[in-house]
């Protein structure tokens, strides 16, 4: 496992955190099943860990700044800057 594929799946789970973003809406978000949002953040050692993708994460970006959280409940959309 590389250290990018690391840095891109702390990043998710980074993002989530700073929005209040679940792993359903991830999975909502990106298309992906609940199960492999869940991969992407099992420990590395374990069989079930995925690697979040760059696109998967730059999507996620996207919906959060577009304001694209498609009526999610809980999602914090971060305030447009002046």
């Amino acid at each position: 496992m590389s250290k990018s594929e690391t840095s891109s799946n702390e990043a998710l789970r980074q993002l989530m955190e700073r929005h209040g973003l679940k792993q359903e809406h991830v999975a909502a978000l990106t298309g992906y099943s609940v199960e492999t949002v869940k991969g992407w953040f099992a420990s590395p050692e374990s069989t079930r860990y995925r690697t979040v993708r760059k696109p998967v994460l730059e999507s996620v970006r996207r919906a959060i700044e577009l304001g694209e959280h498609y009526n999610l409940e809980g999602v914090k959309i971060p305030k447009p800057k002046a």
